[in-house]
């Protein structure tokens, strides 16, 4: 158990991008994030600081951009783009990791519809999340197959006080 008495908070969430920059101007334009860093290029044989540390974390690499997103809500987006990167894997929910990112949009229709018109996917339905409530959510794909969920309230409204599904 840990001694902090209170929930931590999220800073950022890292999201591998094919084009830093087109991932940039989408984020930007159909979510209203703003970039606030970069995008930088580390190579992979820097011996800097952040060299070292991204080598750290991410093994061997020829080269990464790396790019920093603010949100509505002060929570990053950092967007990482390798010089060789793997194939892409189609998000896999019941593979273990992280599978999606999740923003808040009371036009839940309209979000969902601009993430389609701008070269993502509609993925699922919009569903109710307790019959006879407000509180709506839909599953899109940004354009290079991230999956992106969209509630109408923040995860707190939506799931205090709802006892059991």
């Amino acid at each position: 158990m840990s001694s902090n008495p209170h929930p931590r908070g999220i800073a950022h969430v890292g999201v591998s991008v094919p084009e830093v920059e087109k991932a940039i101007d989408w984020y930007e334009r159909v979510l209203g994030f703003e970039c606030f860093m970069g995008p930088e290029t580390v190579d992979g044989d820097e011996e800097t600081q952040i060299g070292e540390l991204c080598r750290d974390v991410l093994g061997e690499f020829e080269s990464v951009r790396i790019a920093h997103l603010s949100t509505g809500n002060g929570i990053a987006v950092e967007l990482f783009e390798f010089d060789e990167p793997e194939p892409f894997e189609e998000p896999n929910p019941k593979r273990p990791g992280y599978f999606h990112i999740c923003v808040i949009d009371p036009d839940i229709e309209g979000l969902a519809a601009e993430i389609e018109a701008s070269g993502g996917e509609h993925h699922t339905d919009i569903w109710e999340l307790f019959p006879g409530q407000e509180y709506r959510m839909t599953y899109c794909k940004d354009p290079f197959g991230n999956l992106l969920e969209i509630y109408t309230h923040s995860h707190e409204r939506i799931y205090s006080n709802q006892g059991d599904y």
